[in-house]
């Protein structure tokens, strides 16, 4: 029976839009990268960031300045412009109160993705945090998967992940977990069409009604609308 749920932080849990992006441009402008527009920052949203810098023009040699810079911005109040994503402390409490083990799985390093919880009083729901280490040698998505999946002794298909982007599909697969795949933050339908995606849930309440599904071993509806 399926009784562990992974959620990712960005996009998934919280809107984090403001203070990334803003952190984004002082990075880049440190780095001597010309103005990119919002679009392409907002996309990088999610994915580790030394990828997405080296995706938004950074030269390999800067990316280290880049995220010295992000950082800087970042922990000095960008991590705080922000946002709880309206439903999901219900969800998180329904799912705690029903027996459900829950762990963030974040390609945020940890550090930050604890002290955000913190801020917005989430961290009570969760049993631990798996995220990014700040020396990037844990960044990309199935890597956390599989760490959060260690540390919980969780076997994977035992577990769910939650995520808003196609890095959480793709991690979740590879590490042979299923995954609900939700339409409220940055990612979009393109990145959800793989096997691995039970469902697709276009608001918090379908997302615990998809896991209360899946959890009893009913069959999800698909897309969850």
């Amino acid at each position: 029976m399926t009784r562990y749920c992974l959620f990712d932080l960005d996009g998934t849990l919280t809107d984090p839009e403001a203070g990334i992006v803003a952190s984004m441009r002082h990075a880049l402008s440190a780095a001597g990268v010309a103005e990119v527009e919002h679009g392409r920052l907002r996309a990088m949203i999610g994915p580790p960031l030394q990828d997405g810098f080296l995706r938004l023009g950074v030269p390999r040699d800067r990316v280290a300045d880049a995220v010295h810079a992000y950082r800087e911005r970042y922990t000095a109040g960008g991590m705080y412009e922000n946002e709880v994503i309206a439903g999901i402390p219900a969800v998180l409490e329904a799912l705690v109160a029903g027996g459900w083990t829950l762990a963030v799985a974040t390609s945020k390093p940890a550090v930050y993705a604890e002290k955000i919880l913190v801020h917005f009083g989430l961290d009570g729901f969760f049993a631990y945090v798996a995220g990014a280490t700040l020396d990037g040698s844990r960044r990309h998505k199935a890597d956390v998967i599989r760490h959060a999946l260690d540390v919980l002794g969780a076997p994977p298909e035992a577990a769910v992940m939650i995520g808003d982007r196609g890095e959480d599909v793709a991690g979740a697969a590879e590490c042979g977990v299923r995954c609900v795949a939700v339409t409220w933050g940055f990612g979009d339908a393109a990145e959800f069409a793989a096997p691995g995606v039970i469902a697709v849930a276009d608001t918090p309440a379908r997302l615990l009604d998809v896991l209360t599904r899946t959890a009893a071993g009913d069959p999800p509806a698909g897309v969850a609308s």
